[in-house]
């Protein structure tokens, strides 16, 4: 397993346990702690989470457009919880409703920022969307600016009961189109990111981000069926999505359908490697040279034999060699010495003798 590896491990294991802690604190509020302290503490978790998240999308994405949607998207997920917290700390009516309305902004170009983000997916880190995308900013700021104007037209949200408050209100046709938009903009990027997660010329497919598109589609149908536990754990519907997006896209990352500079670390550290030992092969390389021209100067090969001569050594002959084939094609030099001593030539001759006359006597034994 690589450091990156383990560093994303380490990093996602972290960010569990603050989430597990902010669902406790839900279930909390709701069960034996009646203290509204609870659900700030809550929204300051989760904040935190996008935040970081936000920070090391910045460190680490290297697609310049790509980081920049992903940057604000991280910024208006921190907007819609910090817009949901202020709402249910006040106590006015026509405060609450412009938040509500407000929640309109994230709500709207997360969406389209994402889909902005999928078409990116598994392009060259140059790469820039084409210019006929801008375009799509247009019916998302109309849209936008429909909600925000609803007390004038009530084209969005109708209040039959004469109060302008979110606790009494039907839906009009506006809502529908804003609806209908952030569907569109939301299949766009499923479409392209399941697209993208097939591995060109084979039928392997990167299985990391299809785990919160699965999880996304039961939490929705655990959500419509009224499933008491999800209620409880999961009810926020505004955090839940705001996990989902970041999940999606982090699962991108990891397995590279965004590109990152994951990894960077073990090609540095493995260049550092190669390029110390480099330099230790270049420093050998110069004591050998260094070796070589302080010695082979000094040999006198004359001065050498001169004074070998003078102790009485000389070479070997022809007959003192003997070849010895190791290998086939190299050779072995054995030089024999001569018998100087006069006795022990007598005793090879004695030896000799009666070894012929054993040879002549007992030609068997020979």
């Amino acid at each position: 397993m690589s450091k990156a590896t383990k560093k994303s491990i380490r990093y996602g294991l972290c960010a569990a346990l603050l989430i597990a802690l902010a669902m406790w604190t839900r279930w909390a509020s709701r069960t034996d702690f009646h203290d509204h302290g609870w659900n700030y503490l809550r929204s300051g978790i989760y904040v935190f989470l996008f935040g970081a998240w936000g920070l090391s999308i910045r460190f680490r994405i290297v697609q310049t457009h790509v980081r920049r949607y992903l940057l604000m998207i991280a910024a208006l997920m921190m907007l819609w919880l910090l817009l949901r917290s202020v709402k249910f700390s006040i106590d006015n009516v026509d405060a609450e409703r412009l938040l509500w309305y407000c929640y309109y902004l994230p709500m709207l170009f997360i969406p389209m920022l994402s889909m902005f983000v999928s078409l990116s997916l598994g392009k060259a880190e140059d790469f820039r969307l084409p210019r006929w995308t801008k375009l799509l900013y247009l019916p998302t700021t109309l849209l936008l600016l429909l909600v925000l104007t609803n007390d004038l037209h009530q084209f969005v949200f109708f209040f039959p009961s004469g109060v302008m408050s979110d606790q009494d209100y039907r839906y009009k046709a506006g809502y529908f189109l804003v609806v209908m938009w952030e569907f569109f903009c939301a299949v766009v990027s499923i479409t392209m990111i399941l697209r993208n997660c097939r591995i060109p010329h084979s039928r392997r497919f990167r299985w990391l981000p299809l785990v919160p598109l699965v999880m996304s589609v039961g939490y929705a149908v655990a959500y419509v069926r009224g499933t008491h536990w999800v209620w409880v754990i999961a009810g926020d519907m505004t955090v839940t999505l705001c996990l989902i997006f970041a999940s999606i896209f982090e699962s991108c990352i990891q397995c590279g359908l965004i590109q990152s500079n994951l990894g960077y670390d073990e090609l540095f550290e493995a260049t550092s490697r190669v390029s110390k030992l480099e330099s230790q092969l270049q420093s050998l390389q110069e004591e050998q040279l260094l070796l070589q021209s302080k010695y082979e100067g000094k040999i006198d090969l004359a001065a050498i034999e001169q004074r070998a001569s003078e102790l009485g050594l000389r070479k070997p002959s022809q007959e003192q060699i003997v070849y010895v084939n190791l290998t086939g094609t190299d050779q072995a030099e054995i030089y024999t010495t001569e018998k100087s001593s006069i006795l022990g030539e007598m005793i090879g001759a004695i030896e000799q003798s009666i070894s012929d006359l054993i040879a002549y006597l007992h030609p068997a034994a020979a």
